[in-house]
């Protein structure tokens, strides 16, 4: 998505899964991590350990076990587990062609590591989060997704009309060619804020990727959540952005 001065973005995640079949692929990451870091520690110089140690690696399957950061609590951050890599950016640090530079980097390096990485059944994923302010105290969630989002959620099973709806967790599952594009909507918070937070999130298709592959898709994927973003905040919302 192209940069907006007051952007609603929090987070961005692209986030890469494969399946941990057997005893060697744990093996296989108990040097993985390590070896990494090694590779990024000059761009990623602090390493936090995201479970505590004594909890084995074979119950944390597709979860992070480890983050690299570029600055102490900051973004970007690199997260990585048996079976999962990803990097996470938010407003502040995301811009586009920057943050697919760091993908391709990671991923450089991930395949010199972990040579297997090119034979590996992927199941890749990007996640655009986005929150949208809200005082619940004089408007309700579905008013403010009617007024301002492009789709309108009506209920007629409760027909008292002094009904205000509280809070709401909705979500849209679409098929894009080989891709699911999934949105959601739902009551949240961020920075003490209440409001609604949107998760706008492409599943690609489970199979063999090479890098550029992987590249070629994360541009066709930003691309359709860019339009998707665009479409469904279009009008006032939109131009608040600005």
């Amino acid at each position: 998505m192209s940069k907006l001065p007051k952007a609603p973005l929090v987070e961005v995640i692209f986030e890469i899964k494969w399946d941990i079949t057997n005893k060697a692929d744990i093996l296989d990451f108990q040097y993985i991590h390590g070896d990494l870091y090694s590779k990024l520690k000059d761009n990623y110089p602090y390493r936090e350990n995201v479970v505590p140690p004594e909890v084995p690696f074979e119950v944390v399957k597709g979860m992070p076990v480890f983050r690299y950061r570029k600055d102490k609590n900051g973004y970007p951050l690199i997260q990585v587990g048996p079976g999962l890599l990803a990097l996470n950016t938010n407003d502040d640090g995301y811009f586009w062609n920057n943050y697919l530079k760091e993908i391709n980097n990671t991923l450089e390096e991930f395949n010199k590591i972990y040579p297997k990485f090119n034979g590996l059944i992927l199941n890749p994923s990007i996640t655009y989060i986005d929150f949208f302010e809200i005082d619940f105290s004089s408007t309700n969630p579905l008013d403010f997704i009617n007024a301002n989002l492009g789709l309108t959620v009506k209920q007629n099973f409760l027909e008292n009309e002094s009904l205000k709806t509280k809070e709401v967790n909705l979500t849209f599952n679409n098929i894009i060619g080989d891709n699911l594009l999934s949105l959601n909507l739902s009551n949240g918070k961020f920075a003490n804020r209440e409001g609604i937070v949107m998760q706008t999130k492409i599943i690609g298709k489970k199979e063999k990727y090479s890098n550029e592959e992987l590249n070629n898709w994360l541009k066709e994927t930003h691309e359709i959540c860019s339009e998707t973003f665009k479409k469904i905040t279009k009008g006032k919302l939109y131009n608040s952005f600005k």
